[in-house]
């Protein structure tokens, strides 16, 4: 037996372990998220999103702004597709399918190819409600039952707390959705 094939022989009889993608866990206090992340650049258009918006996988700030849209012209149509940076980022961290939060709602986003959710959020007030859109101005805490929740759809894909899935090639509906989801419960 070759060297390679000493080397090689354990590694046969023992069973492959697979780890399943975890979830970044956050901050226990949303304001420490939100102090760290808030004004700073983003790395694929060194400006300050407007709507900025945390992988739960890397911890990567990206702008769901048009300045970081991909645009790619197709040869054997002529049709040209815009891809958000929370598309390809979603692509190349998680196989296209991402969960991100927005610091400017605290709601969790989720990307499927070329769809996108509002799942909700894991940060409550002290009386355990939402703030959606930080309208009340008021400290918010992680839930551990809604992280929970969050983990449990992830793993299974199945998003049961997603009421509406938005196209992405119509970003600015989603990103206004994602402004005016305190009007949506």
């Amino acid at each position: 037996m070759s060297r390679l094939g000493e080397l090689l022989q354990p590694c046969v009889s023992q069973p492959l372990a697979w780890k399943p993608r975890r979830i970044l866990r956050p901050p226990t206090n949303f304001e420490d998220l939100f102090a760290r992340y808030y004004h700073r650049e983003c790395m694929k258009c060194s400006k300050s999103p407007l709507n900025p918006i945390i992988c739960l996988f890397c911890g990567e700030l990206l702008c769901l702004d048009d300045c970081c849209q991909t645009t790619q012209q197709h040869a054997s149509a002529d049709r040209i597709t815009h891809t958000s940076e929370m598309e390809s980022h979603a692509e190349c961290c998680s196989s296209s399918s991402g969960l991100f939060i927005s610091l400017t709602s605290s709601m969790i986003l989720v990307s499927r190819g070329r769809q996108s959710a509002i799942w909700g959020t894991v940060y409550l007030d002290a009386h355990k409600e939402e703030d959606r859109n930080l309208k009340r101005g008021k400290p918010l805490y992680l839930c551990e039952t809604r992280l929970r929740w969050l983990e449990y759809d992830w793993a299974d894909q199945e998003w049961q707390r997603v009421y509406q899935w938005y196209s992405m090639f119509h970003s600015n509906v989603f990103i206004n959705s994602i402004r005016d989801c305190h009007l949506h419960q």
